[in-house]
């Protein structure tokens, strides 16, 4: 049989023409977006991959660089698989902080990023950003100077992106101005039906850009098209009966994949009489079987199992091997499974190749993939239980003897086949790891999924060190909060609290609790928690757990008492003796402690209660010891907004500018709509501030409204109302107190204060911030008011 004697694609005119302006208007950047995302949604078999497969060909004629990669249940854990995946294909194979120094300079702030990415020493949350950024760097950079050629990236098998990995698209989206990129994306819809389902979020970004998105449900053929379908498919006219022609399509339904698969079949010799029923006579294809013994499938599923059947013991048994590998796979890997020597599989595979049951992949790696992931999942289906089991340790064993030459984190994969292989303990080791690699790089999801296979896994294994089943499952639980997932944390810490649990986990626990507790905006139990945990600390005399959770206590009755002051002065002041004192028994304790993000916490509070307190000196020294504690390459919000403030008190406005801007150049490269809407506030803040006539005020109402509408786009309630406390005072200091009045009553959500009590709320609540120059001001105009009356 020659090589895809059934193919083509038919009947996607409209849906390619579309395609085609698009990828035509961003090659030419014409006027509109730099940039586009393009889905492909729809049942399996419909037709997505066809026209995928169309629509790179398309761009390729454009001079477009195409990449791609596809998502898969096997790579579940290898946290970022299809975007690390498009990074090795785009910096061929280079290492990415070479790559991105070639882009963009060895001293610029993208090769700190990349650097973060790939730091131990960071925060989970910062090095995920800093992965995001440098996916998006990569493909970016290369616009920053002319003559470089539009990118295409597919991504196939969308139904099982990863959050991580939906996070780095949402970034390119939000950055798809910056260059003539397409995103070319292709799913089942009804794997995606769920709103949760990481998908969802990056196609709602790309909704909210006008221009970028344009998707393609693809649906199957009606009758008026099929018979031109299977013209397309067999690739020449026919002459077929009516009958024969209706037959197939109630068969089929006019799906594509299964009229394709079908086909196939009735061009082949039939097992049992050896007859062929579709056959080619002077170019044109005729029926010659008996319709009325027509044993045709139920599904695509038994066509295709029919078309297997065919192969020779030891060919289907290769493509069974490849089946347990994925969907994709590397020809070493397979090699290393097969008793056949390197000729004997590559025979094979060429004849493969030529039924198209699997197709090559231009990649380093020598790897190929299953033509369509029905065909994969037929093969991986009709294995017995015990039959996948003894594969899945054979594939788990090989990519062991293989990962020493090659620079990808494995655990997660040879976990995963020793899991499916139900070699639970053999697999603990493997998935432990994978799910803490999985927590550093900030893939919380991910990492709950390995850490509660960890869980499963670990029956009868002895564990190493302080590790335990229930100090595993409190590191579950920081994975769930991490991933906002608090109802599986409060479920698991509902049983990590109990009395029977050993004093040490309880501590750990009920100061978690805590966390979810205020998440929820339950600040009276979340404070009882808390207080429960520092109880038990100081009985144990846990330095660690004890500093944290004074931490916690003084942000807790921080907030409160920031949030208090103006409106309710006595339980504020009950919240700020609590704060100073908790602040100040946690800075006790740094000397006690390592470096990182605990000491570095324990500092910036102390630093923020000495701001507030005026010793901005001490404030300035202990903000800058809490940056160099973490990583100073961070340009965390957290930690560099709170030192311009102190910068800014301290008559160091230029400094503080810069900070506020390297905030604003982390958030932008990251995507972060939050951390880049606070970057902006400030930097309307300290504008203002510095303002002296109307231009300078003009540029500080700008930035203002930049950020209250990022505040907005997010739903970020404090930002919102941070930002309309700045607009006021804005609109205070250029005369306008009507409009004054009506951002401070919207901040502070009451109607019941006279305008002088309002003005006098927002200056005692910014005051408590440590902001008393800005609440002066709002004092004087209460005092201008009042002589003009």
């Amino acid at each position: 049989m020659k090589r895809n004697i059934v193919g083509g694609l038919y009947g996607r005119d409209d849906e390619l023409a579309l395609i085609n302006r698009t990828l035509e208007r961003v090659s030419k950047r014409e006027a509109g977006p730099a940039g586009a995302v393009i889905m492909l949604s729809g049942a399996s078999g419909a037709g997505k991959s066809a026209l995928a497969e169309a629509v790179l060909i398309a761009a390729e004629q454009l001079g477009y660089d195409c990449v791609r990669t596809a998502c898969e249940p096997f790579h579940e854990g290898m946290s970022y698989f299809p975007v690390r995946e498009l990074v090795r294909q785009m910096a061929e194979g280079r290492p990415v902080g070479e790559v991105v120094a070639e882009l963009f300079g060895a001293g610029s702030s993208e090769v700190e990023m990349a650097a973060v990415s790939e730091s131990m020493s960071a925060d989970p949350s910062s090095r995920r950003e800093a992965i995001v950024a440098t996916f998006t760097n990569v493909i970016m950079g290369a616009y920053r100077k002319d003559g470089s050629s539009p990118k295409l990236l597919f991504i196939d098998d969308l139904e099982h992106l990863d959050v991580g990995s939906a996070d780095a698209l949402i970034c390119l989206v939000s950055r798809l101005s910056e260059g003539p990129v397409v995103i070319l994306g292709a799913f089942r819809s009804d794997r995606v039906a769920e709103p949760t389902h990481p998908v969802r979020p990056v196609i709602a970004s790309a909704r909210r850009m006008e221009g970028i998105y344009q998707n393609h449900e693809i649906r199957g053929f009606d009758t008026a098209g099929f018979g031109a379908l299977l013209e397309s498919l067999l690739g020449g006219p026919t002459n077929l009966p009516e009958l024969v022609t209706k037959k197939l399509y109630e068969e089929t339904e006019g799906n594509p994949l299964f009229t394709r698969e079908l086909i196939r079949m009735l061009c082949s010799p039939d097992p049992r009489s050896g007859r062929v029923s579709l056959r080619k006579v002077d170019d044109v294809w005729s029926f010659d079987g008996d319709i009325g013994s027509w044993d045709i499938p139920d599904s695509v599923e038994e066509v295709i199992a029919s078309r297997l059947n065919l192969l020779e013991v030891e060919e289907r048994h290769e493509l069974e091997l490849a089946a347990v590998v994925g969907r994709r796979f590397a020809f070493a890997v397979l090699h290393g499974l097969m008793e056949a020597g390197e000729d004997e599989l590559l025979r094979d595979m060429e004849k493969f190749l030529d039924v198209d049951l699997i197709r090559e992949l231009q990649t380093s790696d020598e790897s190929f993939e299953f033509s369509h992931g029905k065909i994969r999942d037929v093969l991986y289906a009709q294995l017995s239980g015990l039959r996948k089991r003894r594969l899945h340790a054979q594939v788990a064993d090989v990519i062991s003897n293989l990962r020493a030459s090659s620079n990808e984190d494995w655990d997660a994969l040879i976990g995963e086949h020793l899991y499916l292989a139900a070699k639970h303990a053999d697999a603990f080791p493997y998935l432990l790891r994978a799910a803490r690699n999985a927590h550093a790089m900030g893939a919380s999801s991910e990492a709950a999924a390995l850490f509660t296979k960890v869980l499963e896994s670990s029956n009868g294994v002895v564990f190493d060190g302080d590790d335990s089943r229930a100090s595993i499952k409190l590191e579950l639980v920081n994975a769930y909060i991490s991933a906002s997932e608090v109802a599986n944390a409060g479920r698991l810490l509902a049983q990590l609290t109990g009395a029977e649990n050993a004093p040490s986990i309880r501590t750990v626990a009920l100061n978690l609790l805590g966390d979810v507790l205020l998440f929820e905006g339950e600040i009276d139990q979340a404070l009882e928690a808390y207080e429960d945990s520092r109880r038990l600390a100081e009985v144990l005399d846990d330095a660690e757990a004890l500093c944290e959770v004074h931490c916690d206590l003084a942000e807790l009755h921080g907030r409160q008492y920031e949030r208090q002051a103006g409106l309710a002065p006595t339980s504020a002041e009950n919240h700020r003796v609590q704060y100073i004192a908790h602040v100040d028994k946690a800075f006790a304790m740094r000397a006690d402690l390592a470096p990182g993000p605990l000491r570095a916490r324990a500092l910036r509070n102390k630093a923020k209660l000495s701001r507030v307190s005026g010793d901005l000196a001490a404030a300035e020294s202990l903000y800058r010891q809490a940056i160099d504690t973490v990583d100073s390459r961070v340009a965390s919000h957290r930690f560099l907004i709170p030192y311009a403030k102190t910068l800014r008190r301290a008559g160091k406005a230029d400094e503080a500018l810069d900070h506020i801007e390297r905030v604003i150049s982390w958030s932008t490269q990251v995507g972060s709509a939050r951390s880049q809407a606070i970057g902006w506030q400030y930097k309307a803040t300290f504008l203002m501030t510095l303002a002296r006539d109307v231009d300078s005020f003009s540029e500080a109402n700008a930035a203002a409204e930049r950020a209250l509408h990022g505040h907005q786009s997010i739903g970020y309630a404090q930002g919102i109302r941070e930002t309309q406390i700045v607009l006021g005072e804005i609109a205070l200091r250029t005369g306008d107190v009507v409009r004054a009045l009506e951002w401070f009553t919207s901040a502070a959500d009451t109607r019941d204060l006279g305008p002088n009590d309002l003005l006098e709320a927002i200056a005692i609540e910014l005051d408590a911030n440590g902001e008393e120059d800005r609440g002066a001001l709002i004092r004087q105009a209460i005092e201008a008011k009042a002589a003009t009356a």
